[in-house]
C-alpha cells in the first residue's frame, strides 16, 4: 500500500469530510432509539486514525456525535454517544473484541470532554 505525508491541518480538512459525508448517511438509516448504523469508510478512517492518534480519533468521534445530534441540516439528537459506540463493531474490519471494547471505554470517558453529555450519555 502506497503512503504519503499529510500535513496536519489537511488531515483535519480531510476528516471534517468525513464526519460530514458519515454523518449524512448515519441520519439516513438510522432510526431513533435504536444502535447507530454507522458506514463502513467511517470504520476504515476510524480505525486508521485510532492506531494513529487515539486522541485525534476521540475527537474525530465527539464531532461526528455533535454533527449527528446537532450541527447536521438533519439532525437527530435520539441519537447520541452510546447509540454511535453500540454500532461501531459493525463497521471496523481487522479490529479484535478486545481493541473494540477498549475503543468503546475510552470514546465513553473521554468524549464527553469535546461534547456536553448528560448522566444518560446524551448530549445536552
Amino acid at each position: 500500500m502506497h503512503t504519503r505525508e499529510i500535513p496536519e491541518h489537511i488531515l483535519d480538512q480531510l476528516l471534517v469530510s468525513v464526519v460530514f459525508y458519515e454523518a449524512e448517511l448515519t441520519l439516513e438509516h438510522s432510526e431513533p432509539g435504536t444502535t447507530a448504523v454507522l458506514g463502513d469508510s467511517f470504520g476504515s478512517v476510524f480505525t486508521w486514525l485510532w492506531r494513529e492518534n487515539p486522541a485525534k480519533a476521540t475527537v474525530m468521534m465527539a464531532d461526528f456525535v455533535a454533527e449527528l445530534r446537532f450541527y447536521h441540516h438533519n439532525a437527530n439528537r435520539a441519537l447520541g454517544l452510546e447509540e454511535v459506540l453500540r454500532g461501531l463493531p459493525a463497521c471496523l474490519r481487522g479490529v479484535s473484541a478486545d481493541e473494540v471494547r477498549a475503543m468503546q471505554e475510552q470514546l465513553r470517558n473521554d468524549v464527553p470532554q469535546y461534547v456536553s453529555l448528560d448522566e444518560t450519555g446524551k448530549m445536552t
